[in-house]
């Protein structure tokens, strides 16, 4: 039976990777509309997919907070198919603007780390948090992944949303023990399951 601790560790601010926006836009019609997936989708995915589907499903009255890196957007700029790239970029664009309006509500009604400019410099903790990101040979060769950690910290993020297992995923363990926590949707969604009536 699920306890009231066990809703404390639901994390409730989530950085989203650049893959997982990549899903709500190319499944937004399953994941938001309930429409039918294709059948040749990988079962792996799949089960992400539909993970993301119940998480967006109870987060219409739950409410956690999906924060979008401008990392994020400068990644989705690099899609080599323009047409693609153009609307992809417009949508995350939005996706980035509703975020950084949230964060400033937050901060207007005293939340922790100050204002959005304070928040994103890189102060010497940050630094020294770099430094013990490029030991990893992963994040050393992706400057991106290694940004998108250190924007985790500077928005008090409480996990990171991926499914990207080759690169941030694999190094769980030792993340972890920095400070991140790291997710597949299919992992928040076991978290979260037990308590889904609460917002249903």
């Amino acid at each position: 039976m699920a306890s009231a601790d066990d809703l404390q560790s639901v994390p409730g601010r989530l950085l989203l990777d650049t893959c997982i926006l990549h899903h709500l836009y190319n499944y937004g019609e399953f994941i938001f509309e309930a429409e039918a997936l294709a059948h040749d989708v990988d079962p792996k995915l799949r089960v992400e997919l539909e993970s993301l589907q119940s998480i967006l499903l109870i987060n219409k009255r739950a409410h956690f907070q999906f924060v979008v890196s401008p990392l994020t957007v400068a990644e989705v700029a690099n899609i080599q198919d323009f047409r693609s790239r153009e609307s992809r970029l417009r949508w995350v664009l939005d996706v980035l603007d509703h975020w950084l309006i949230t964060l400033e509500e937050i901060d207007n009604c005293g939340g922790s780390g100050g204002t959005v400019r304070h928040r994103f410099k890189l102060t010497p903790e940050l630094r020294e948090l770099e430094d013990e990101l490029m030991k990893i040979a992963d994040l050393r060769r992706d400057p991106f992944d290694r940004l998108l950690l250190l924007q985790y910290r500077m928005g008090n993020c409480d996990a990171f949303l991926t499914t990207d297992m080759d690169t941030i995923g694999r190094h769980k363990a030792r993340l972890s023990r920095l400070g991140f926590r790291v997710l597949r949707p299919s992992e928040f969604w076991t978290l979260l399951k037990p308590w889904a009536n609460l917002w249903i």
